[in-house]
């Protein structure tokens, strides 16, 4: 699989302003920073939800929860041991979502040099959730190794239709055409997705809440599947970002410096779709985190992917866990999912961050 690589600008032409590294006294202070809004996240993440415990509560029952003993933590009723058992769950679904999605995004971006890069925009999420759905309602395909070469499957099949389409499109497969024939067919294989659920009752009692996006689905032994797959994909991401560098200079200019773009492409495309299919696997098709985290964080770190990508691995899942803390306390006694919350604070944070800014990638 390989893209084709294309420029565009997301601003006002008359009043570019690319964003720009930090200097280096700040640097390090920036990084302090992310990483501490991770920590308050996963923080509030496992301390707030809509069944009050108290903190030391909490925090007393965490360990017994790490070693499978939530049903036995003195002093603690085994209800609340089971909600404290459920956070932890959700918040470390957040982690692993937030990352891929995050991480995916930038590398689409470099990969396709198309701002509107995000595994939502190009089909990639859909076609994991439709392939998900099917196998579940059609193949009798159930279980959390199913749903994960599902997923992976479907996201890879996505991809490679969205190029292709683009590609016989005049003019060949320009960001703006990708971006364009990815949305298609996002609604598309969604409308898909939504057709099968409502004619199978009980796949639809299953997926319904994770068609729009919620972490409380997945539970220990999920997680601990798609851990190794999602960490995989991330250190073959970090490992390109020096290749993505290089590619925003062009291809010729890459391959004289030693970077051969086919490979670098292809290696993306296996890292976002590991990434993305794994992620939808275990929550759902969320989206605006992929496209809005990239885009926040060259704010703050500059262009280069070498720094873009580790950014990403901190401020995606700070800001998914955020946006689902928020989903949990809006309304009193009941909780909304993610997905919603995250389009309702994602929308406007983008419109934030791109004003006044032209688009690097």
């Amino acid at each position: 699989m390989g893209f084709v690589t294309g420029s565009t600008t997301l601003a006002r032409s008359d009043a570019p302003r690319p964003a720009r590294a930090a200097r280096p006294g700040r640097r390090g202070a920036l990084w302090a920073a992310l990483l501490a809004v991770l920590l308050v996240a996963v923080v509030l993440s496992i301390s707030c939800g809509s069944r009050p415990i108290g903190p030391a509560t909490t925090w007393h029952a965490v360990p017994y929860v790490l070693t499978g003993h939530a049903d036995a933590v003195p002093g603690v009723a085994p209800l609340d041991g089971a909600v404290v058992q459920t956070r932890v769950w959700r918040t470390a679904a957040g982690v692993l979502t937030g990352a891929a999605l995050a991480v995916a995004g930038a590398l689409l971006q470099g990969a396709t040099r198309n701002p509107l890069g995000d595994p939502g925009i190009l089909g990639l999420t859909a076609g994991a959730a439709f392939a998900v759905v099917t196998g579940g309602a059609l193949l009798g395909l159930s279980g959390v190794v199913n749903q994960l070469w599902l997923a992976a499957a479907g996201s890879a099949v996505a991809m490679t239709a969205v190029y292709a389409l683009a590609a016989v499109a005049r003019g060949g497969a320009r960001p703006v055409t990708l971006a364009l024939t990815g949305a298609a067919v996002s609604a598309g294989l969604t409308a898909l997705t939504s057709a099968i659920l409502l004619s199978h009752q009980a796949t639809f009692d299953t997926f319904r809440r994770w068609q729009v996006g919620e972490l409380t689905r997945p539970d220990g032994t999920f997680l601990l599947l798609a851990a190794p797959v999602v960490l995989v994909a991330l250190v073959l991401g970090w490992w390109l970002a020096r290749s993505l560098d290089t590619l925003s200079l062009g291809d010729a200019l890459g391959r004289g410096l030693g970077t051969h773009p086919a490979l670098t492409r292809s290696l993306v495309g296996v890292a976002v779709v590991l990434l993305a299919g794994t992620a939808t696997a275990l929550v759902g098709p969320l989206v605006f985190c992929g496209l809005l985290v990239p885009h926040a964080v060259r704010a703050l770190v500059g262009v280069s992917y070498r720094r873009v990508v580790p950014a990403c691995l901190l401020a995606g899942p700070g800001i998914v866990l955020l946006a689902d803390v928020v989903a949990r306390v809006v309304v009193p006694d009941r909780e909304i999912q993610v997905g919603i919350a995250l389009v309702v604070i994602g929308a406007p944070a983008l419109v934030a961050v791109l004003r006044g800014r032209a688009v690097a990638t």
